[in-house]
């Protein structure tokens, strides 16, 4: 009989760890996983478009996702209030899903402290890297100038995509984030 009441306090004792323990779990597991970088890169003058146009690749057919990321570049630009114009654009837009490869973090080393009941305890914990590089998808949309046939504008995404044919959402987020960067057209 009286060796219940010790298991409950006991088992109550791990309860309270359980959710702390797994929340902590968790945001390590988070903290692990890589952000997408945006880079961006202007030429000298900044760009002059008004009317934007795709630069057309006859080399091979688009693939599907070609084909979702030319039309949300597109609906992008003209939200931000650029003209679609194929025959005499001031801009033609390229956009290309590539991949890459992207190292594995290196290796690391924790430590933690607590307190808990009447005991101080400790611990360390040591994260190898297994398995070298990983393959990415990266998103880059370039704005070439057609007067000057100079590229004045690039934005890169890298680690947008965990495969090279990703969704039609993850195509529109990944865009959305480049152009987000780009400059809203002047109203006149």
């Amino acid at each position: 009989m009286g060796g219940a009441a010790p298991l409950e306090g006991c088992r109550a004792r791990r309860a309270r760890w359980r959710i702390p323990l797994s929340a902590a779990l968790l945001l390590l597991a988070g903290g692990c996983a890589t952000a997408p970088e945006l880079h961006v890169d202007t030429g000298e003058q900044p760009p002059d478009c008004e009317r934007v146009g795709w630069l057309e690749r006859a080399e091979q057919p688009a693939s599907l996702a070609e084909q979702r990321l030319r039309a949300e570049v597109m609906q992008v630009l003209s939200e931000k209030g650029y003209e679609r114009d194929e025959d005499n654009p001031d801009c033609r837009i390229s956009a290309v899903i590539y991949t890459g490869d992207r190292p594995r973090p290196p290796v690391s080393v924790g430590l933690g402290a607590g307190r808990w009941g009447g005991s101080f305890g400790g611990s360390i914990g040591l994260s190898l890297p297994i398995g070298g590089s990983r393959t990415v998808g990266n998103l880059a949309v370039d704005f070439i100038d057609v007067e000057r046939n100079a590229e004045v504008w690039r934005g890169t995404l890298e680690a947008a995509f965990r495969t090279p044919e990703p969704e039609s959402a993850a195509i529109a987020a990944a865009v959305r984030r480049v152009l987000e960067a780009f400059p809203p057209r002047d109203a006149d």
